[in-house]
């Protein structure tokens, strides 16, 4: 019973920081995007959009990584012999790959407080994406556990990045459009 009760946890824990991680960049790409914007506004939205991803980092995903890691380790104490699984290392390998990110992140905080940014707003939607990959991987390795084959992760893998680089071309069209539309709407007044 203890297990499952630590499994909830987890779960709950992990759906916090997948949370954070899917919404951190795309503050980023907001704020990248206000980079262009003529002063007074560009330093009110630098501001604005820093101390929301100061908050979120240290409130929110910070917090909410480390109990994601620390219940994760309690359940292989409980239940050692998950240990001797295939699919835990890789899912432990995709995990330490979502820290990276998120600690990536956190450099990224700081360099927009510093003003050493010069990435685009376009690359952060693409860098947004990356969790995206992993949650679908790891979710897929925790449910099937040692029943799925990689050539099956492989297929699952390119038809998760194929809906993502279909739905980016879709949007990108949509914006255009919208831009055209925005656009010819403001000639003809």
């Amino acid at each position: 019973m203890l297990y499952l009760w630590v499994k909830v946890f987890h779960i709950v824990f992990m759906v916090s920081w997948m949370a954070g991680l899917f919404y951190l960049p795309r503050l980023f790409v907001y704020h990248a995007e206000s980079l262009t914007t003529p002063e007074p506004g560009r330093s009110i939205l630098g501001k604005q959009f820093s101390h929301m991803e100061r908050r979120l980092y240290a409130i929110i995903m910070q917090p909410a990584m480390v109990l994601t890691w620390a219940t994760g380790a309690g359940m292989l104490l409980l239940i050692p012999a998950y240990l001797r699984e295939s699919w835990l290392w890789l899912k432990v390998f995709l995990i330490v790959l979502l820290t990276v990110y998120h600690l990536f992140c956190q450099q990224t905080i700081a360099r927009f407080e510093l003003g050493t940014v010069s990435r685009s707003g376009e690359w952060y939607r693409v860098f947004n994406e990356g969790p995206t990959v992993v949650l679908v991987l790891a979710a897929a390795l925790v449910l099937f556990k040692g029943v799925i084959k990689l050539s099956a992760l492989g297929v699952l893998l390119a038809c998760t990045l194929l809906v993502i680089v279909v739905g980016f071309r879709a949007y990108a069209a949509f914006r255009r459009r919208r831009g055209e539309m925005v656009d010819s709407a403001q000639g003809a007044g």
